[in-house]
């Protein structure tokens, strides 16, 4: 509670929590608005986990899309968010779709606002964005099918998907490029980025508005003024195993946010009156197993992350040896076939994705190898068998190694452990999917049936279907056993439109602003595509500084 005796120690106008994509896009927008700006960071290095990601950012109806030609009506487009963001409420003919009005809100001021935004950070300098271009194995001159290209309500299956530009030849993740370019551009305005400063409270002025924060640096306490708003951009709590197990809606080992997101917020926010929501969902991934139990979850290694299983003649199967999923659908969807409960247990919580020599030894260079590595490396993760009878001994083995073993809110207990009839299960398996491949139609699970997956797929050998080839009759044959992990999570306290933290009954905590990982994410369920995380965080983020900035100085004072 701010009282005579306070002390600062620093005092600015708005001040930003966190340094990720949309902290950042909160501080510009703050900047822009001429007020004074200050970020506080909890890491040594800036940039969050957005330094870590692609890159990418999904913006419906961007500048760039229709600069190239194409259209994104703003009907079609709210409801294909509407279906992926809360599919068991999504109904085609409500006004609001079938969601709340407060939720339909959202959704619209992401459509509303995204390009703009967009193009305001652009115009500033702090973006340098192109259309994601195209991989080499689609037949669009300008960008790969959208992730749900197949859903009647897209009616712009390309040219959502922006992506920082990167330079010739590099092999660093754009999201480097993206956060830095970001960073550069916070700091020629001006704007400090107070490193290793982990805000640990608010402060509250006289009527319970949010007047500044604590924040702990170097051992001591720091308290910082701010006499418009407080955003928080701090991201999610994947590195709090509590929380996740207590909210998360199934057992994850693993997570590539970085080590600082434990969701502070949450309890900030919470003893503030905020109402909570989403807290179930996050942005699902299939992890390396092991590389997630190597440090109890954190996950840095660009080879555990299983974005789109590699290979043609490749499946993924269960601890009976039978298929239990599209091996090609999108990560985040994939993913949640981990978190199947049946007969008081996850029965699919490890699963094993299996290849033949054709596809460790195939060359070409593709960015969603996963865990299989190019032709002449070697991976820890990845088992081998001269035979299918060999491979599945060796697999059991490996389980049996890694018994006891914790990743975030999942463990290698007694249930994980092949059936007695993995083996002779997974030659059927084999010799089943080999029969698809023959044909082209995967009779049980649709494989390459939608616009991307066959895109994605990458190099192939396979005909009529380019998702699927038989596997070699010899072997050897390989595996690697996957866990679910999480991008992030993205559930907490409930925003609008403009970013301020809401009550329960739907009033304004003044002065406290959320955007990104740490608040109840606009797109619920759902992950929209390629940068589905950073292209909402970035938006409402900008959205959300710029509101404080707006808010008269003095008001609740």
């Amino acid at each position: 509670m701010l009282s005579a005796m306070t002390q600062w120690h620093h005092q600015a106008e708005v001040v930003i929590v966190g340094s990720g994509a949309a902290a950042l896009a909160a501080a510009s927008a703050a900047a822009a608005e001429g007020v004074r700006v200050v970020v506080l960071e909890a890491a040594a290095q800036a940039g969050g986990t957005t330094r870590r990601s692609g890159g990418a950012m999904w913006i419906p109806n961007n500048s760039a899309m229709r600069a190239a030609g194409l259209q994104d009506p703003r009907p079609q487009a709210l409801a294909l968010m509407a279906h992926l963001a809360y599919p068991a409420s999504f109904d085609p003919e409500s006004p609001t779709l079938g969601l709340s009005e407060r939720a339909h809100e959202l959704l619209a001021a992401f459509y509303d606002h995204g390009a703009d935004v967009v193009d305001a950070l652009t115009e500033a300098g702090a973006l340098d964005l192109i259309i994601l271009p195209p991989l080499g194995f689609g037949d669009s001159p300008i960008s790969d099918p959208d992730y749900h290209a197949e859903l009647p309500e897209n009616a712009a299956p390309v040219g959502r998907v922006l992506t920082a530009q990167t330079p010739p030849g590099s092999f660093e993740w754009p999201g480097v490029f993206l956060a830095d370019g970001m960073i550069a551009h916070a700091r020629a305005k001006g704007i400090p980025i107070l490193l290793e400063h982990r805000v640990v409270d608010v402060i509250d002025g006289p009527r319970g508005e949010v007047v500044g924060v604590v924040a702990e640096h170097a051992g001591q306490e720091v308290r910082v003024r701010a006499t418009r708003g407080v955003v928080f951009a701090t991201g999610g709590f994947s590195h709090d195993p509590r929380k996740v197990s207590s909210y998360t809606r199934g057992p994850i080992f693993g997570t590539g946010a970085v080590p600082e997101g434990t969701g502070g917020f949450l309890e900030i926010a919470a003893r503030r009156g905020a109402e909570l929501s989403n807290l179930s969902n996050g942005f699902f991934f299939q992890v390396a197993l092991e590389a997630a139990l190597e440090r109890g979850g954190a996950i840095a290694r660009p080879d555990a992350f299983v974005f789109l299983p590699y290979g043609d003649s490749m499946i993924i199967v269960d601890k009976r040896g039978r298929r239990i999923v599209n091996e090609k659908a999108m990560y985040h969807e994939r993913a949640q076939s981990h978190f199947v409960y049946t007969y008081n247990e996850f029965p699919n919580l490890v699963q094993i994705m299996i290849w033949d020599e054709p596809v460790m030894q195939e060359p070409t260079f593709w960015p969603w190898r996963g865990g299989v590595p190019f032709p002449g490396m070697t991976s820890p993760f990845v088992v081998a068998g001269e035979t299918l009878e060999e491979l599945s001994a060796a697999i059991a083995a490996r389980l049996e190694s890694l018994r006891g073993k914790r990743g975030l809110s999942a463990a290698v207990g007694p249930d994980v452990a092949l059936s007695p009839d993995f083996a002779s299960n997974l030659a059927a398996t084999v010799a089943r999917f080999n029969g698809f491949a023959e044909t082209g139609v995967d009779l049980d699970f649709h494989r390459g049936e939608t616009p991307l997956e066959p895109v994605w797929q990458g190099p192939s050998r396979g005909a009529p279907n380019r998702t699927m080839t038989a596997f070699a009759s010899d072997g050897p044959y390989y595996a690697l056993l996957l866990g679910a992990g999480t991008l992030d999570t993205c559930g907490g306290p409930v925003i609008n439109a403009r970013g301020e933290v809401l009550r329960p009954d739907g009033g304004v905590i003044e002065g406290l602003y959320g955007a990104g990982n740490c608040v109840a994410s606009p797109t619920g369920h759902g992950y929209f595509g390629a940068g589905g995380t950073i292209g909402p965080a970035i938006v409402f983020g900008y959205l959300a500084g710029r509101a404080a900035a707006q808010r008269p100085i003095g008001r609740g004072h």
